[in-house]
């Protein structure tokens, strides 16, 4: 989150030097910038491509056009798991530090999918749907997404995809045995159900690309996209949220945001992750007791999500309260050892209070983790 400018009562000189002069973090990234170094990626310099194949057989009551995109999610998942296991290895070497669940986000991010060719052939009473497509994944990409991965929460957001996707394909099947045993009335209410499995395939596949146009930092197409979803599925509160956070986050209209984090949390109530980011949201509009509120809340739900803690730890940081933000800090890092931005924000807090020692303690693991700010700061307060 952006470092706001607040006032520093009574403390340290220090502290007030540098909230004047560090309190758009923004300007380490323009700093960073002009200083980026390029090192050689240790032999992974070609693109690597993969060819792969799907097929899938559609039945009665359903569609073409959704018969060929299941043939392409098969081939796409093929692909990926190959791709995965080279972007793996290549992160490793690099030392990114990412879990299996971000590689595999972060190998989706980067796969350039091309279709090679595509036919469909009569098998038995139906069609089968063959596709062949060649993946790419260009080495030159991987360490500007995983970074991108490490920053979002996309990780959540894929793993319900997939399962959105595996869901769709057990109730599919299960559909086109009904149809098969079905008569009259009944055989209308189980085509009515391969219809509307049908709509929530497409929702779920623009979810799933609004996914990537946001990591690539297609935020109009990103938006387009969960706008789709939500047109397919009035009711798909991920993709409010998402839609809500791009908003909010990269846009700037945090009201337009809200809307639509109003919206999931009237479908779904108990959604943590809602709340805090209404709350980041608030947060940005400069109503920090309203997003205390909302992080309150997110926290009453969910008392492990370490990123209601970070946020409102900030918002109090934003308010002056350091003691209450470094509390909230603490909280954060004990769920999420690895959290480097809540590091770096309680470094923020002790170095406003003139607690240079353990500030730098905090910047330097912020650093470790791979926050660039971090590793400027930290570099500052050593040579201040």
């Amino acid at each position: 989150m952006d470092i706001k400018k607040t006032a520093v009562p009574k403390y340290s000189l220090f502290g007030q030097w540098l909230v004047e002069r560090f309190n758009m973090r923004h300007i380490f990234a323009i700093i960073l910038a002009a200083l980026i170094l390029f090192y050689p990626s240790h032999g992974f310099t070609q693109v690597k491509e993969i060819v792969s194949e799907g097929t899938y057989n559609m039945g009665d009551g359903e569609t073409p056009s959704v018969a060929e995109s299941r043939a392409l999610l098969n081939a796409k998942r093929v692909a990926l798991e190959q791709a995965g296991t080279y972007v793996e290895s290549y992160t490793k070497v690099e030392n990114f530090q990412l879990t299996k669940d971000e590689v595999q986000v972060l190998t989706s991010g980067i796969m350039e999918v091309e279709i090679l060719d595509k036919k469909r052939t009569i098998v038995g009473d139906g069609f089968r749907f063959w596709v062949k497509i060649k993946a790419k994944v260009n080495p030159d990409n991987i360490k500007e997404m995983a970074k991108k991965v490490k920053e979002k929460s996309v990780v959540d957001d894929y793993k319900k995809i997939q399962e959105a996707y595996d869901k769709s394909q057990r109730e599919i099947e299960e559909l086109k045995k009904q149809l098969a045993k079905a008569k009259g009335k009944k055989k209308k209410q189980v085509e009515a159900k391969i219809t509307d499995d049908e709509k929530m395939f497409q929702a779920n596949e623009w979810f799933d690309k609004g996914l990537l146009y946001d990591l690539n930092k297609e935020y109009d197409k990103a938006i387009e996209a969960y706008t789709s979803a939500i047109t397919l599925n009035p009711n798909y509160a991920y993709a409010y949220n998402n839609r809500g956070v791009v908003y909010d986050k990269e846009k700037g209209q945090h009201d337009r945001a809200i809307e639509d984090y109003n919206k999931v949390i009237s479908i779904n109530p108990n959604y943590a992750y809602a709340y805090n980011n209404r709350g980041l949201a608030y947060d940005r509009k400069g109503q920090y007791d309203r997003a205390i509120e909302d992080y309150n809340k997110a926290i009453s739900i969910n008392p492990n999500l370490a990123e209601a803690y970070n946020n409102r730890g900030t918002a109090y940081r934003n308010k002056g309260q350091y003691d209450r933000a470094i509390e909230d800090y603490n909280k954060a890092i004990a769920i999420n050892p690895n959290y480097a931005e809540a590091y770096y924000n309680r470094g923020l807090a002790y170095a406003i209070k003139g607690i240079i020692g353990r500030a730098i303690s905090d910047f330097q693991k912020a650093c470790d983790l791979g926050d660039e700010d971090g590793c400027k700061v930290q570099k500052v307060l050593q040579n201040r």
